[in-house]
This record gives structure tokens, C-alpha cells and sequence, in this order.
């Protein structure tokens, strides 16, 4: 079926005729095999820049509309493909609409082969004219029309209009599409199409090799669908606020990037702040960033030359590296708070005091935060608290400072939709990784009585950008892998019942899942994860368990085990130690540091290469200033072996998380189970769960129940003290 994108709200002055043009092409496609686009994310040169329309069409190829909305009286002559003007317009004496449309399907065709292969891929362009008659322009300018291939304002009914389409000669000469090609093409112009490949080094196996290696190749070499919902959300820029809610792995920090690469190309007069809470991410973040930026230009355009316009912050920042705090409180002239000098409470807690200081030193001297135009919050979840006193006016305190550093979004870009302001302020979250607080950043939470002013009123805006969008589709994680750490984070399979999670069915069907049963205390509830929705097929290339647990009685066995475990799939499994593997600690207070600090020992022992993420060294201890490296989380040839708060926002092939018994000593804690969900969820294939001395543990029992699941769990429901329901 058609598919149709609106990549900027539109009806603004100049746009109705655009607008006439586009709803003329929905309605000509409507029911068929299409994908459309409202200002297609382009910018190769100057003089090429992002189409009006752009239809994919597995019989014609790719066809590009430039829409001028223009009276007739306002072209005096027409030479070829060039139109003389009676006036200026938008200060050009003259016009080459048709040399516009043509650059633009021309780098649009060889954007689109380059990446999917597609040798005969057909392009057109054609020149929109809405406000004109094609029996006026005859009258004008005689029977012989111009060398324009052109579509008037009576072609557009649907059958008129495709048979203009299809009369257009092409750009570049190609075939129609089969269904595998067409698939090709939709990848191609999506964001699956562009995502940065894995590249894994293999040796070339045989299909029924079963070493992790070669099981690894074949899964990265898995090519996802077309994403209307990615596409939606990456090539989109509202004009006020937008709610991103994703579960574990479906790409939010590489959609917010291409968000952010998107907003800088078409309006690089902006000021963007890409802010994010895990220092180990900045590397990752500014690589996405940088590779969307290029994508779209060719490799013209660089985080280097954006970053006067583009920034890539931190949420704190620190004297070596700007902050998004720190960027604010030297905006006012405020002497920024460092994590010395704000009360021992956890990192989370100790911004938010600072946040709170810098917002009350703002308000007592009157003076202005706006310097964005545009804040996109990745990690959502780690930048609110439930503490009171460290909310400001009942508003949470960073998210309010964020929107207060935003300016308002210009009247004519709200388009009468009756908002009484608008800032575009966007936060990607995911409640089930919250690590520090249970607090849920909706709009409700974060901006109080305030939060109806700030997101306005209705659930779309102008053009049917939504304010809300929840990400259902997990590509990193396979589908048992995700069904046990919902399990086990959630507590489902508990004797006492289920600590936190949804309690509708609605809201577990929109993060992917398959229900049946009633949400009633006593009643049986039976999940199921969609295949569609957990596309990663690494499942159905091994009959190995995914998932696995052990428990030993001390914990020098159990580091003795996970030794042996890392030299098998270091040796028969052909893994790299990094980014194939990784070893996550979990606990409370000093306890992972604790825990990490023998790991390290135990696999420095038997002679494995460890890196501790923040050091700027491998194979030594935890280091202090200046020998660190706070943005580090690999190093190449060391296994990394980290905390749960640095392994968010990571991920690797084969994932370990030891140290269990530190949960089974407080089950209940909702804290640690999160720990535990985001443990597991850094996973792209195996997760090997172990700990000591858990032997008659209710903690050890529900493992195995959960391990024994497989993809079918079945529970008991009752009221968890942790609600997770999408309360907007």
C-alpha cells in the first residue's frame, strides 16, 4: 500500500500550492504499491537541495515534482527549459524549474543505486504547475509546449495525474521493479537502508557452520525492512514538542542523530543541542551524527563544519568538554556547579541540583536561557528524579531548563494549530532502563500543571507529524533474548508476582508484544514477542540456547567458569574480545565496583586482555585523573568489562552478567531489576547470566522458569508497585 511522509509540517505561506499538488499525488496512489515524501532529506550542492515531492514507484522508478506555484502572468517567456519572469520571484528574475528537478532525480538515482544495487533503477522529473491550466498555458504560450515535462492544475485527478507520470520521459532510462528490487528500493531511501554496516571479520564458512563468528556474519549480513515508523521519526522535525518512547534496541540514539543531521541540513541556520546522559556514548553519538550528515551530502557536509550550528553535548559537560549544563550557566554568567561541589547523592541527582541552582540563579536576575532552536534528549529516562526538592516549581528540573533554552518556534511555523507557544523540545526514552529513579519522564511528570501548555492540545500536529510516538520493533536484541529481560526486569514469573510492568493489553501491544488473557488480579496472561517486531534472526540459525544461567557456590568458581567461557569463544568461536564481548557487573552502591575489580583480576590472571571503561589504559585498575578517558568504552583487543550505568547505550555479540547473587539478595528492588533488563538488553545474540551462592533462592528458581518459557510466557497477573502504562 502507499506510504506517504511529511517530513516538516507544511502550510505555511508559499506551500498551498504544494499542498494541492502533494494531496493530488496521495489520492492518485491511494491503494497502491508507492512510498511518497514531502521535502525528501537532500542536500548534495547548493543549487541541489531537498525535492518538493518525491514518489517511489515500482513501475516508473523514482520521480521527483517540483511544484511552482505561480499565475500565468508572472511567466513572460519560455526559451527550452529556462522561464523568463514579468516580476521576481522570491527575488529570481528567472526560472529552470525542470534543470532543478532533473539535478534532484539525478543525485536522488544515484544515491538510490549506490546503495541498493539497483543498476536499472528508472528516474523523471517533472514541473508542477497548480495554479495553471494546461488549455491557459496553450493560450499563452501556443500548442508546442515547452521541453518541460509539465503537470497542470487540470491533471489532478488521479487519473490524469499517473497518466501525466507516466508520459514523462526519464532522467535515467531503467526497468520496473520485481518485488525483491522494490523491497531494494524502499531500504534504499529508508533509514534501514543506510544505518552503518557491521563489519565482521570472518573467514569464509560454510552455511551449517555453527562457530558464533560465522553465525554473527550471516546475522549482520540480515537486511531489515522498510521502517515507515523509523522514517517517521528520523526524517520528521515537528514544530513543538515530540515524546519518543522506545524499547531496548530499537534504535533510538540512531534515529535521534538522524533526526538531528536532518534539522541542521535543511535549516543550518538553527542552533541544535544533541544531548545525551552516558558519557561512554559521545563517541557513538558523534559517529551516527557525522555519518547522517554526510549520507545526505554526499560526504559535502561534516559534524566538523556543522558543529558551530550542531552540537553534540553532554548533559553535564565538564572543564575539557562542553556540557549542556555547562553551555547554559556560561550563557547567564553562572559559576557552573561541578560533582565536588553538589551533595553526595547519585549523578542523576547531583545534575539536577545544579540544574535546580541554575534555573533559581536565572529567574532572580531576569536574564535568558534561549539560545536553541532545537533540543533532542537521548537517554530520557536517566535525566528526571522523584525527589521534590530537586524539582523546580514542580517542574522537573533539567527538562524545564532544556525548554527554557529553547525559542519559541516562529507563529507562521505553527500554522494556526492553536498551540499557545511551541518549542521544539524532542526526548527519547525507555522507562525499563531507568537506573537511578522509577519516575516515568511523560509529559505529565516532567512539566506538571505546565505540561498541557508545553505539548498543546490534540495528538498531531499540521500535516500529521505526531507529538508521540512509541518504537515497538527491537533490531538489536533477539526475541528470546528480549522476552527474558522483560521477564526477569519486570519480574513476571515472580511467586509473589510481577514488581513492575504494563497493565493493559494495549500498551503491551505497542511495544511488540502478542496478548491474550484479561489484566486481572488471578487471571492468566499469556505474551509472545511478535517475529515482525524482534526482526534480529539469530534464532533460527542455532539451536544453542540464546539465554543461559549458572550458579556456583563461591565466586572464585564462577569466575573461573566465566574465564573458560571467554577463551571458547575467543578461540572456537572466532570472536574479537572487543565489542563481541562484554561483562556487565551489576549491583548497588560500591558493590559492581567491587565485583569489577575481580573480574578483572580473575581474567588478568589467565592472561586475557580487560578494559575498564573510563581508564584510559588497558589491563590495569581503575584509574584516577589525569590517566582517564571519560568518554571510553572500547579499546580494541580487550574485553570490556563495565558497570550497568557505563553499558547502556553499548551493546555486544555475547554479553555476560555476572554477580546475580547481588540481585537474589534484594529481588524486590525494582532498581536492581532494571539493572538486570539492561544487562541482558545490551545483547545482539548470547547472554550468559551467572552468580554464586544462590542455591534455594527465589531469584535462582525464577530464572530458570523464565529460561524454561521459551518464547510463550505465561503469569499470574497482579497489581506490580511499579506501573509502566503510557499515561499521555
Amino acid at each position: 500500500m502507499a506510504e506517504f511522509i511529511v517530513t516538516e509540517a507544511f502550510g505555511g505561506a508559499g506551500e498551498e500550492g504544494e499542498i494541492k499538488v502533494f494531496e493530488a499525488v496521495k489520492a492518485a496512489y491511494a491503494g497502491e504499491e508507492a512510498l511518497g515524501f514531502w521535502k525528501y532529506p537532500l542536500v548534495t550542492k547548493v543549487t541541489v537541495r531537498e525535492p518538493d515531492i518525491l514518489i517511489a514507484d515500482p513501475e516508473l522508478g523514482l520521480i521527483v515534482i517540483e511544484v511552482k506555484s505561480l499565475p500565468l502572468d508572472m511567466i513572460g517567456a519560455v526559451t527550452g527549459y529556462r522561464w523568463e519572469l514579468t516580476r521576481p520571484y522570491y527575488g529570481k528574475q528567472q526560472l529552470n524549474p525542470y534543470e532543478q528537478a532533473r539535478r534532484q532525480a539525478q543525485a536522488l538515482g544515484e544515491l538510490a543505486v549506490r546503495k541498493s544495487g539497483l543498476t536499472q533503477l528508472a528516474t523523471r522529473a517533472i514541473v508542477a504547475v497548480p495554479l495553471i491550466t494546461r488549455e491557459e498555458w496553450e493560450g499563452r504560450f501556443g500548442a508546442l509546449l515547452s521541453d518541460v515535462p509539465m503537470l497542470f492544475a487540470d491533471q489532478m485527478t488521479p487519473a490524469k495525474l499517473r497518466r501525466a507520470l507516466e508520459m514523462t520521459p526519464p532522467v535515467r532510462y531503467g526497468e520496473p521493479l520485481s518485488d525483491e528490487d522494490w523491497l531494494s528500493l524502499r531500504r534504499a531511501l529508508g533509514t534501514s537502508g543506510s544505518v552503518p554496516k557491521r563489519q565482521v571479520r570472518y573467514l569464509q564458512a560454510p552455511l551449517e557452520s555453527r562457530r558464533k563468528i560465522d553465525l554473527i556474519a550471516r546475522t549482520a549480513r540480515h537486511l531489515h525492512a522498510f521502517d515507515l515508523q523509523q522514517e517517521l521519526i528520523a526524517k520528521t522535525i515537528p514544530p513543538g514538542p515530540q515524546r519518543i518512547r522506545g524499547i531496548a534496541g530499537s534504535g533510538k540514539t540512531v534515529l535521534l542523530a538522524q533526526k538531528a543531521a536532518n534539522m541542521h541540513l535543511r535549516h543550518p541556520d538553527w542552533n541544535i543541542a544533541l544531548v545525551f546522559f552516558s558519557r561512554s556514548l559521545y563517541d557513538q553519538i558523534k559517529f551516527q551524527v557525522n555519518h547522517w550528515l554526510k549520507q545526505a551530502t554526499n560526504g559535502e557536509v561534516t559534524l566538523e563544519t556543522a558543529q558551530h550550528r550542531l552540537r553534540i553535548l553532554h548533559a553535564w559537560g565538564s572543564k575539557d568538554q562542553p556540557g549542556f549544563y555547562r553551555t547554559l550557566a556560561s550563557q547567564i554568567g553562572a559559576e557552573p556547579l561541578t560533582v565536588a561541589n553538589t551533595p553526595d547523592a547519585s549523578p542523576t541527582a547531583k545534575l539536577l541540583f545544579a540544574c535546580k541552582a541554575l534555573l533559581d540563579d536565572a529567574k532572580a536576575t531576569g536574564q535568558s536561557l534561549q539560545i536553541f532552536d532545537a533540543v533532542l534528549i537521548d537517554e530520557g529516562q536517566d535525566l528526571v528524579h522523584e525527589q521534590a526538592e530537586l524539582s523546580f516549581e514542580e517542574k522537573q528540573a533539567f527538562y524545564w531548563m532544556a525548554y527554557q533554552s529553547l525559542r519559541p518556534v516562529a507563529r507562521d511555523a505553527l500554522l494556526e494549530t492553536g498551540e499557545p507557544e511551541a518549542r521544539r523540545l524532542i526526548w527519547a526514552y525507555d522507562e525499563a532502563q531507568s537506573l537511578d529513579t522509577l519516575t516515568i519522564p511523560t509529559t505529565r511528570a516532567l512539566f506538571g500543571e505546565a505540561g498541557a501548555q508545553v505539548f498543546g492540545a490534540g495528538v498531531t500536529y499540521k500535516g500529521g507529524i505526531k507529538k508521540s510516538e512509541i518504537m515497538n520493533r527491537c533490531y538489536r536484541t533477539p526475541g528470546p533474548v528480549l522476552l527474558a529481560a522483560h521477564a526477569l526486569g519486570m519480574g513476571l514469573l515472580r511467586e509473589e508476582g510481577m514488581l513492575a510492568g504494563l497493565t493493559n493489553k494495549k500498551d503491551w501491544t505497542a511495544i511488540g508484544y502478542e496478548v491474550e488473557g484479561r489484566f486481572l488480579s488471578g487471571s492468566q496472561v499469556t505474551l509472545t514477542r511478535s517475529p515482525a517486531n524482534s526482526p534480529n534472526p539469530l534464532a533460527q540459525f542455532t539451536d544453542e540456547p540464546l539465554v543461559t544461567f549458572e550458579h556456583y557456590p563461591d565466586r572464585r568458581a564462577e569466575l573461573k567458569a566465566l574465564m573458560h567461557s571467554i577463551q571458547r569463544d575467543l578461540s572456537e568461536g572466532g570472536l574479537q574480545p572487543s565489542r563481541h564481548l562484554l561483562v556487565v557487573v551489576p549491583g548497588l552502591e560500591w558493590q559492581p565496583y567491587n565485583l569489577q575489580r575481580e573480574v578483572f583480576q580473575a581474567l588478568r590472571a589467565a592472561g586475557i586482555s580487560v578494559y575498564l571503561p573510563g581508564n584510559k589504559d588497558v589491563n590495569v585498575p581503575k584509574q584516577k585523573w589525569p590517566n582517564t578517558d571519560p568518554n571510553g568504552f572500547w579499546r580494541d583487543g580487550a574485553v570490556t568489562v563495565s558497570p550497568v550505568m557505563q553499558a547502556k547505550g553499548n551493546e555486544a555479540d555475547v554479553v555476560y552478567v555476572v554477580g546475580l547473587d547481588h540481585i537474589a539478595a534484594q529481588e524486590d528492588s525494582i532498581k536492581l531489576r532494571n539493572q538486570l533488563f539492561v544487562g541482558i538488553s545490551r545483547s545482539r545474540g548470547w547472554v550468559h547470566l551467572s552468580g554464586c551462592g544462590m542455591q534455594g533462592k527465589t531469584l535462582t528458581a525464577e530464572i530458570e522458569r523464565v529460561i524454561a518459557a521459551g518464547d510463550t510466557l505465561n503469569f499470574t497477573y497482579r497489581q506490580p508497585k511499579r506501573q509502566l502504562d503510557d499515561v499521555e
